[in-house]
This record gives C-alpha cells, sequence and structure tokens, in this order.
C-alpha cells in the first residue's frame, strides 16, 4: 500500500450511488423548470396574439374615421386585462395614432409578430384599415412568471429531498451487502502481505465477482509459494557459482596485473626504438643535407663558370633542379608532421608562381618527353611566354611541392598524346588548376585526398595529393577535384581573399 489516504470502497460506492441519484433529480429538476417556464410563456404568447387580434379588430373602425378618442376609449379597456403595460396604435408606419399605458414603440411588421423579451413580450399586428402601414403593438408583462417558477420550485425541491432520502438508505443497504465481503477479503490480504506467510489462503466461497477474485486470489498464492521455493534453491547455486566466479577473477587479475607489467616493458623498449629511429632519421636527413649541397653547388659553379654547350648547360640545369627536388623532399618529410599537428609556422612572402612553373618544366622535361606528354601553361586564358607575373603569398619550397605533386599526378595519368594544362585565373580569388584528360579511377575518387590513398601506380605512395592538400590548408586555401570520363580531371586550388592582394 503506498503513502496515499486509504478510502474504502464502501464509501467510494456509496458516493457514486448518491451522487448519480443526485445528478440525475438535480437534472430533473433543472428540465421540468425550464419545461414550465416555456410553457407558461408560450400560453402568455398566445393569449397575448388573441387579444391583440381582436383589440385590432375593434379598432380598425376608429382608424377608418380617424377617430382618436375612439380608439384610446377601446384601448382603455385593456386595463381590464392582467399584465398588458400598454398599447399604441401606429398609421403611416412611424406616426402614433393612440396610446394606452406606457404606449411601446414603432415596430414596423408586414404580418403578426411576437416579439419575446426575458420578463415581458411584444405583439405586432397589422390594423386590416385604409390606411396604410396601421399597426396595434401591445407589450405583456410576464413578472408572474417568476411566482409561477418558485412555486413549482418549492414543490420540486421537497420532493427531491425525499427521494434523495430514500436513496441513501438504498446505498447504505448496497453498500453493506457488496462490500463486507470485500472488507473480509482486504484483512486477509493486509495479514498476509506482513507476515510473509504465501501458504495462507482466503477462506470465502461465492459464485459471484468477489468469489472469483478470491479464488484466483488463493491460487495465485500457491504459484508465489512454489515460486519463492524455486528461487531459494537458485539463489543457493547462484551463491555457488559467484564464489566460483570470484576465484577465477583473482586468477585472471593476477594474469592481467603480469600481463600489464610486459605491456609496459614493451611500451618502454618500442618508445626507445622511436628514440633512436628518430635520431637516425634526423642524421640520415642532416647526412643527405651535406651530401646534397654538393650536388646542387656543383652545377651551379659549372652554370656561373660559363664555357657550357646549350646541351651541356641544359643537363647541368636538370642536374641542380633533381638535386633542389631531392632537398625539397628532406626538408617536406618533417614539414609534413608540423602541418598534420597544425603546428607548421607559415614564413609568408610573395612567390612568383610562373617563375615556380617555368622552373618545374625544365624538371618535368625527361618525364613529359618519355610518356610523350606535353605540358601547357596558360595565365587568364593567354598562353604563358615567361615575363608574366602571378604572385602569391606563401613559402616558394612548399608551393613548388604542391605544384610538383599535382602536375606529376596529371602527366603519370595521361597517355601519350595527350595534353597537361596548368591554369593561373586572376578571379576574385587568385585560383589556379591542373587539367588532364584522364578521369580518376571511380575506386578513389571519394578519397584523393586521403593519406595513402594510390591506385595504378607500381611505386606509388598515396602522398602527392595528401601533401598538395597539407600545404593548401596551411596557406588558408581551398583545394578540390572535378572529374568524369568526359571532360577528364581537374585539381583547383583557390586561395582567400587575403592571400590574393
Amino acid at each position: 500500500m503506498n503513502s496515499r489516504q486509504f478510502t474504502p470502497l464502501g464509501r467510494k460506492l456509496a458516493v457514486a450511488i448518491l451522487g448519480t441519484s443526485l445528478l440525475a433529480l438535480l437534472l430533473a429538476l433543472i428540465l421540468n423548470l425550464i419545461s414550465m417556464l416555456l410553457s407558461h410563456r408560450d400560453d402568455a404568447a398566445n393569449r397575448a396574439r388573441s387579444l391583440t387580434s381582436l383589440m385590432a379588430t375593434s379598432i380598425a373602425v376608429a382608424v377608418d374615421f380617424d377617430d382618436a378618442d375612439a380608439a384610446e376609449e377601446d384601448l382603455s379597456s385593456l386595463a381590464l386585462i392582467p399584465g398588458i403595460t400598454g398599447a399604441s396604435v401606429y398609421v403611416n408606419g412611424t406616426k402614433l395614432f393612440a396610446s394606452y399605458g406606457k404606449g411601446p414603440q414603432s415596430v414596423t411588421a408586414e404580418r403578426p409578430d411576437v416579439l419575446m423579451q426575458l420578463s415581458k413580450l411584444t405583439v405586432v399586428w397589422p390594423i386590416a384599415s385604409d390606411s396604410s402601414k396601421c399597426f396595434l403593438i401591445v407589450d405583456v408583462s410576464l413578472d408572474d412568471q417568476w411566482a409561477a417558477l418558485s412555486r413549482n420550485f418549492l414543490i420540486a425541491f421537497f420532493i427531491m429531498a425525499g427521494v434523495f432520502g430514500v436513496c441513501i438508505k438504498a446505498a447504505i443497504f448496497f453498500r453493506r451487502k457488496l462490500t463486507d465481503p470485500l472488507l473480509t477479503f482486504t484483512g486477509t490480504v493486509s495479514d498476509i502481505s506482513k507476515c510473509k506467510d504465501y501458504s495462507r489462503r482466503v477462506e470465502y466461497d461465492s459464485n459471484d465477482e468477489i468469489g472469483l477474485l478470491v479464488s484466483e486470489f488463493n491460487s495465485m498464492l500457491e504459484k508465489i509459494e512454489q515460486r519463492d521455493i524455486h528461487l531459494q534453491n537458485h539463489q543457493e547455486y547462484l551463491e555457488q557459482k559467484v564464489d566460483e566466479r570470484t576465484h577465477e577473477l583473482e586468477l585472471s587479475k593476477l594474469d592481467l596485473m603480469r600481463n600489464n607489467s610486459m605491456l609496459v616493458e614493451e611500451i618502454r623498449k618500442r618508445t626507445k626504438a622511436e628514440m633512436i629511429r628518430e635520431e637516425v632519421e634526423r642524421i640520415n636527413r642532416h647526412d643527405l643535407k651535406s651530401s646534397l649541397s654538393l650536388i646542387i653547388g656543383y652545377p651551379e659553379l659549372l652554370l656561373r663558370n660559363g664555357g657550357l654547350s646549350g646541351i651541356q648547360e641544359k643537363h647541368i640545369r636538370r642536374i641542380r633542379a633533381a638535386g633542389y627536388r631531392m632537398l625539397d623532399m628532406i626538408r617536406n618529410h618533417l614539414d609534413m608532421f608540423k602541418m598534420e599537428k597544425s603546428i607548421y609556422s607559415l614564413s609568408s612572402r610573395p612567390v612568383d608562381l610562373v617563375e615556380t612553373v617555368c622552373g618545374l618544366e625544365e624538371e618535368f622535361a625527361p618525364l613529359l618527353g618519355s610518356r610523350g606528354v606535353t605540358l601547357g601553361v596558360e595565365l587568364d586564358n593567354c598562353e604563358v611566354v615567361g615575363d608574366e607575373h602571378f604572385v602569391i603569398p606563401g613559402e616558394e619550397q612548399l608551393l613548388r611541392a604542391m605544384l610538383r605533386n599535382l602536375i606529376q599526378n596529371a602527366i603519370e595519368a595521361s597517355e601519350t598524346g595527350d595534353k597537361v594544362i596548368l591554369r593561373m585565373d586572376n578571379y576574385t580569388k587568385k585560383q589556379f588548376s591542373v587539367f588532364n584528360p584522364a578521369p580518376v579511377p571511380k575506386e578513389v575518387r571519394s578519397r584523393i585526398f586521403e593519406k595513402y590513398v594510390t591506385h595504378g601506380k607500381e611505386n606509388g605512395t598515396g602522398l602527392g595529393t595528401y601533401f598538395a592538400a597539407l600545404i593548401a590548408r596551411t596557406h588558408g586555401a581551398n583545394i578540390s577535384m572535378k572529374t568524369d570520363d568526359g571532360s577528364g580531371t581537374v585539381m583547383t586550388v583557390s586561395f582567400r581573399d587575403d592571400s590574393s592582394q
């Protein structure tokens, strides 16, 4: 039982019976009073209509002879009729011809009409006369309806009180007959709930709903008793299993502690190995840079001294470009890590992409020649001749690496006879794009800028477009790709407004 106040069912049953009876009596009283009131008003309206009809007939002669005194004399006879408060005769619509008492105002009507109000009614009756729009208006008071209503209310109230008293006696009688067995049942159930003795049974036999309820309750008690026995046995079994499982967990805990110790030792070894690897890489980068200084320095020296033929100077420049490319790759290895962690500090200065692209043309000459592909460079839809300028704020080595990766991917994806086009455009936002007629394979289109994504390249690492996207993001630019089987592939890099100043 919850904490709410207990209310016996017998009391609720008595309240329901008495409430229903009282509501029915009130409704009957209200309906009877309303019916009486409506009947009284209808009778008054019928009497007033008949009286007004007779009076209109008698006044018709006085109206025809324009005898207002005779009409008023006829109207004065209405004093003998109780409830008549006033009467008026109007001719020509609004002209008062004769009146009695508190004469009512003019109301135009083409046929007899009764106007009902709360405490009076007004009868409008046309007069059969030679005058046009001649009618009689009579006001009848309905004050007597309230006295009749009061008398009927008192009579109905005493009748209702008597009937309600009989209903109280009947409610008490039926409450005892219906709820005494329930009280016995409730007491037994309360005792069982307190002592938790589910072996007890309720002693009651009847062929009604309460008897069925007692029978089902006894059956439920029997099932609960059997369930308790089963739960007790199952609890003992579970306690035994818990003890066994606790012992197993203790053994597992020891194994886990031992494995954790081994894992900590393994992590320590791997951390040390990683530190050694990073140190070796740092030394290798240092050694490679030292060696590359010779590879880059000697070509610079030879070009500065001159005396070379055209083909020799061309080959020397290619050696120098390859040296710078290797130097960029060594630098970019560490830069890529910093850009991934968003900790790279960009040293921005104006970079002429036309000059950078012209330098890359020399670098890609062997690759273009071996694959039979041509490279075109356009600025604002015009072929670049070499003296134009397309300045972007940024780091030259990073922008050169981004262009190199995008152009190299486009060349490697092209077939013999294809043309790769690099377009630079001065729109609201500066942008450049790399076009090649080959589509990107469907397997990698949605992941083209992800790390280690490659397809169809024997020695591909999947870092070219990924590194290009990192560089674009570091420069605050947006890189995107459009590709389909019909129009080929366009990689576009769009710089911010402040980058284009």
